[in-house]
């Protein structure tokens, strides 16, 4: 396969305006190349606006040579990450005065990302965190325009202040305490990248929580396989069975549903653990459902509030008072606990799920019979489950009416609802950017 031309951050900046107002495409498609396609890639979807491959090639480029000391090492096959302590805060970063493009979604790509043989052993240890590290900071930097990860981080985060709360909100829908399957569940080596980024501007460790309340059949814990693996000794948890005086849920913070008279949903707290956040963190893994067709970032937080397992008669396709017309997602994620938190979504594309949310990885055919190796970035949270829909539809189909849910967010002005391809021809609304460090 050959390798696009590199491309410079000058045309890299233009052709992201370009792209984003959709304007002289044949220009942008000149300046950058065509991106390669997969032999048995997805099928061609109309769209209208090509947004190319930009291919980074660091494959002779040390990979922490923009990491700080408190990266996570290059793990062997079975790593067990060396516990750092905070760094000191760096000098304030040059926060970015480009406005950042709302319905931008950057997705980074590396062969190297993960190495798992799908027999043997569990997936989580077959991760490369210094190449993971990498597509993190490559991600946050392209979708801020930015220079450095302290810069990004700062474009995210303009208002943060000292001792301000900052959560990563996981999915751990599979895992019990003492996890010992395969099933597909967040990994904690890009998080170890999210917070090297936070350190940078300033955070404490202290001030960083990671959570998941689901509290269904696993009883809703975060493994300890998982915490073993973050390099950040500090690092708070909150999840349905972990003991701390601050979890639990609202008593006055709930969703406030707005289903139907005849299908009414009672109020549902949100998890303390939440309210108690001045920013929050999205992430989601990109993997179908076997219920309502996809489970992406509006279906993540499920794991943010009380008794979400009432809501499967409503968001399941085919189910009891599943509606074309309303799907309870969109209030979960307009409330303003939510909604006016979030200052970011990546997806977790490393391995993915591309048979339903209780899989163990498995290859897919679009990228080529390997993992996926990707991670989304965005700040519209329509935009983002968009792009990802794309891929699995390219991969495995689509369930009608997967999407539904996501044209109703859009209605509601919780961002840009399109449906493209990747793959090839893009898209005409969203800015997709597309970066293969080779």
């Amino acid at each position: 396969m050959q390798h696009e031309p590199r491309i410079s951050r000058r045309q890299f900046l233009i052709a992201g305006i370009v792209a984003a107002h959709g304007l002289l495409i044949d220009h942008v498609q000149r300046t950058i190349g065509y991106a390669v396609r997969p032999s048995d890639a997805a099928p061609v979807v109309t769209a209208r606006v090509y947004c190319p491959l930009i291919v980074v090639d660091k494959r002779d480029t040390p990979l922490t040579s923009t990491l700080s000391p408190a990266a996570t090492p290059s793990p062997t096959a079975t790593p067990s990450p060396t516990a750092t302590p905070s760094p000191t805060a760096t000098s304030s970063p040059t926060t970015t005065s480009v406005p950042l493009l709302r319905h931008h979604v950057v997705h980074t790509y590396s062969s190297r990302a993960t190495f798992w043989n799908y027999s043997t052993g569990w997936y989580g240890d077959s991760v490369d965190a210094r190449v993971v590290a990498a597509m993190v900071d490559e991600g946050v930097t392209r979708l801020t325009r930015t220079a450095t990860r302290a810069d990004a981080w700062a474009a995210l985060l303009p208002h943060y202040q000292p001792g301000q709360r900052i959560g990563i909100k996981v999915n751990f829908n599979n895992a019990d305490r003492n996890d010992n399957d395969n099933q597909i569940d967040a990994l904690m080596d890009p998080i170890n990248a999210i917070i090297a980024g936070l350190l940078a501007i300033g955070v404490a460790q202290q001030d960083i929580w990671i959570f998941d309340v689901s509290h269904g059949d696993r009883q809703g814990v975060i493994p300890l396989r998982f915490k073993r693996r973050c390099a950040y000794p500090d690092i708070q948890y909150a999840s349905y069975a972990d003991e701390h005086p601050e979890l639990g849920f609202s008593t006055t913070e709930k969703i406030r549903f707005n289903a139907p008279p005849n299908a009414p949903i009672p109020d549902l707290a949100i998890c303390n653990a939440l309210v108690n956040l001045h920013y929050l963190i999205n992430m989601p893994i990109m993997k179908r459902h076997v219920g309502a067709g996809i489970s992406l970032g509006f279906k993540n937080h499920f794991g943010s509030i009380d008794r979400c397992n009432v809501l499967h008669n409503y968001t399941d396709i085919g189910a009891r008072f599943y509606s074309s017309t309303y799907n309870p997602l969109v209030d979960i994620n307009n409330h303003p606990q939510i909604r006016g938190k979030t200052v970011l979504t990546i997806g977790d594309g490393l391995f993915g799920d591309r048979i339903n949310n209780l899989s163990v990885p498995q290859r897919w055919r679009t990228f080529g019979n390997a993992a996926p190796n990707s991670l989304f970035f965005s700040r519209d949270p329509v935009a983002i489950d968009c792009v990802m829909a794309d891929f699995l539809r390219a991969e495995s189909g689509e369930t009608p009416a997967a999407d539904d849910y996501l044209r109703l967010a859009a209605e509601a002005g919780l961002g840009v609802y399109e449906r493209g391809d990747p793959w090839g021809s893009g898209y005409s609304r969203i800015v997709y950017e597309r970066v293969n460090l080779t």
